[in-house]
């Protein structure tokens, strides 16, 4: 289990935030537009890339040990393997409670620049993208963001459970999606557990990895639960 300590507080979660959304405004609206055509991928790496910056100073900033909050290769195959499982667990959950939510509270799906790309492609060529920046970047950045830069402070606060809870709100709100509001909520908590269980942040990173791809490869095929 995770035993590490964190000695950044709440409100410096927030400002983290709040600044990540400034600064990606700043380029993909101000900055970039004046030197070339702003497109999604560069929106989604350009997102990525602040987010580890500004975890990564503010860490270093408060002394932080990425190895001692789970940023580390031991006992890797193990937490591989759990991250595998409890990828595909998530799946079989976040499918079934996306549709209850969607459906008890008549919300249509807002597309996604992603779901279009993938619903539009023809071949696995077509795909490189989306399972680039949601299979294997977005998981990576989102894990550092969400579970060790804000679920750690807020388990401190208010317990495990609170932090799971607290955490996966922030995360279910930063994707500005009401359809997939319930989803995000329960995959954040999923993956909070996950990484307090193991202790080590590799976990979340696969279990994420396996449930994004898992998405949309089961989208480009057409294949649903129900």
């Amino acid at each position: 289990m995770l035993h590490a300590k964190v000695s950044w507080n709440l409100t410096t979660v927030f400002t983290l935030h709040i600044l990540r959304l400034v600064i990606g405004l700043f380029f993909v609206r101000l900055l970039y537009p004046l030197i070339f055509t702003v497109t999604p991928f560069i929106v989604e790496v350009t997102d990525r890339l602040v987010v580890l910056a500004l975890v990564w100073l503010t860490v270093n900033k408060y002394g932080g040990d990425f190895k001692n909050l789970g940023l580390s290769f031991h006992h890797l195959g193990s937490n591989i393997l759990k991250g595998v499982a409890v990828g595909f667990i998530l799946l079989c959950i976040s499918t079934f409670s996306e549709r209850i939510f969607a459906t008890m509270l008549y919300i249509t799906p807002t597309q996604h620049p992603l779901v279009v790309q993938v619903e539009n492609a023809k071949t696995w060529r077509d795909l490189l993208v989306p399972l680039l920046l949601a299979g294997m970047l977005a998981p990576f950045a989102e894990e550092i963001l969400y579970r060790l830069f804000t679920f750690l402070p807020m388990k401190e606060r208010w317990g495990v459970w609170g932090g799971a809870i607290g955490s996966s709100l922030v995360f279910a709100f930063m994707h500005f999606n009401v359809y997939w509001l319930g989803e995000m909520m329960i995959v954040g908590v999923g993956l909070a557990l996950l990484y307090y269980w193991t202790g080590s942040l590799i976990s979340g990173m696969v279990a994420h990895c396996v449930l994004n791809t898992s998405k949309i490869i089961m989208l480009f095929y057409g294949i649903s639960f129900l």
